[in-house]
């Protein structure tokens, strides 16, 4: 005969809490062997052997709903759902990895200037965030080897062109209102394009390739949200033109 435990013995015995049985208990999860007349819940040596089940199924991500169905199904395919929940936890990885390399880039900036405009901040987060969508919408317009190129800087220098493109982003905030031909504003644009090349030294060429073949690039705000409002992104276009114009002119 099973031996039966109490259910502070089973909690004791199992590692587990009084609460935690409680809950499975409710969800039908876990429902004790055996209940006294005064409702007391006792526990046996089979229990144990379904709460290594739920525990196991839990290690390996699988919710409580879930595992509920996959304790009482009779026909579980079991390759097949750990093959489903293995491609799951990869998934969840990748966003982990995402999520871990965006904190670290935000550390680096703030380590870097102490503080940044916050429009700024979370474009630059969101471009980490969408980085593969981002590359394959940019294939669309350049060249898949040039698009490749531009996202394989390494980590280090990726996090400092991030830093050294935030300041410049607060500080063209800072000039919005200015004439755009200045020469302040002019030698922020120049910085911008100078930022540009260290990311992909051929931009020059393929923005040349772009305004000869008059191909015009669908603004997509979702893939590539702004930090500027609508008038600073018109008074910077402003600015890139003239700064365009001349250089085309020399």
């Amino acid at each position: 005969m099973s031996t039966q435990y109490s259910i502070g013995e089973f909690a004791k015995k199992t590692g587990m809490t009084i609460r935690t049985l409680h809950y499975y208990d409710e969800m039908d999860l876990l429902k004790p062997a055996f209940l006294s007349a005064s409702g007391r819940r006792y526990y046996s040596d089979e229990n144990i052997i379904q709460l290594q089940k739920i525990v196991s199924l839990k290690f390996l991500g699988y919710s409580l709903e879930k595992i509920h169905e996959l304790i009482y199904v009779t026909d579980w395919d079991l390759q097949e759902s750990l093959q489903f929940q293995k491609q799951e936890m990869v998934q969840k990885r990748e966003h982990l990895d995402h999520v871990i390399r965006a904190l670290d880039h935000a550390l680096f900036m703030m380590e870097e200037q102490g503080t940044v405009n916050a429009n700024v901040f979370m474009a630059l987060i969101h471009n980490i965030h969408k980085e593969d969508e981002q590359k394959e919408w940019l294939k669309n317009y350049f060249p898949k080897d040039s698009v490749e190129q531009m996202y394989s800087l390494s980590e280090e220098k990726q996090m400092e062109l991030n830093s050294k493109m935030a300041r410049l982003f607060d500080e063209l905030k800072g000039a919005f209102g200015q004439d755009a031909a200045s020469p302040t504003v002019q030698a922020l644009i120049e910085q911008y394009f100078a930022l540009a090349l260290e990311v992909y030294p051929g931009t020059m060429e393929l923005v040349q390739e772009l305004q000869g073949q008059e191909i015009e690039m669908e603004d997509n705000t979702e893939l590539f949200p702004s930090p500027f409002s609508k008038q600073e992104e018109q008074w910077i276009a402003q600015a890139m033109q003239y700064y365009w114009d001349d250089k085309m002119s020399k």
